[in-house]
């Protein structure tokens, strides 16, 4: 076997690596979007478990967040920034009015319905318009649609022109307190200042116990 031989033949196994790996990718993929999503409420009404994938493609749990208070809101990246962009902003804000010591005990979480175009690079693009406060997820869509589920949050596409489509963004932020409680909600219209003073009074009510 010559050089030219030798150099087609190592291009060729190659090509067929990257042609298997890519299939057993999607064929395990697809597997596992299709299989059950154990999920768990811990007795709550709304919200429980979860496992997504954050803005730097890696794993999360919901209990990643034990020992500090979770607001949870659903919306998506191609939202107008008038509805999904303002909630946003209002948490990422309202937790940074907290002050130093209180912020870092409350994790504004912003949880896509459109995992399909939402990938974690979107999504960490999305998120650094708002500041440093704000974690994003996504995962898949069989994933996103049980959490959105649990978590009391639509799931809900709109068909648009042209094959574009929109999702329909919750009506809410979900509070969860820091051992996984669910501890009520603000609307997804709050201000910022609104979101500081609830969480200000759960922080001092959750003190005098």
């Amino acid at each position: 076997m010559n050089q030219r031989e030798r150099d087609r033949f190592f291009l060729l196994v190659g090509l067929a690596i990257i042609v298997v790996s890519s299939a057993f990718g999607y064929v395990g993929y697809r597997l596992f979007d299709r299989a059950p999503v154990p999920l768990v409420s811990y007795g709550n009404p709304v919200g429980g478990s979860f496992r997504l994938v954050n803005g730097a493609d890696g794993s999360v749990l919901d209990t990643d967040f034990r020992g500090r208070w979770m607001l949870v809101y659903f919306g998506y990246t191609h939202c107008p920034d008038t509805v999904c962009g303002v909630t946003a902003k209002a948490m990422t804000q309202g937790v940074a009015a907290l002050g130093r010591e209180r912020s870092r005990l409350v994790v504004p979480i912003f949880i896509t319905l459109d995992p399909m175009r939402d990938t974690a690079e979107e999504l960490r693009t999305y998120a650094l318009r708002f500041g440093s406060l704000l974690t994003v997820m996504t995962g898949s869509p069989k994933m996103i649609q049980a959490v959105a589920k649990e978590y009391h949050a639509p799931y809900v596409r709109h068909e648009g022109e042209n094959g574009d489509y929109s999702m329909e963004p919750a009506t809410q932020i979900v509070i969860m307190s820091p051992t996984g409680r669910y501890e009520g909600t603000l609307p997804a219209t709050a201000t910022a200042d609104e979101i500081t003073v609830r969480m200000t009074q759960l922080m001092d009510g959750q003190a005098k116990h």
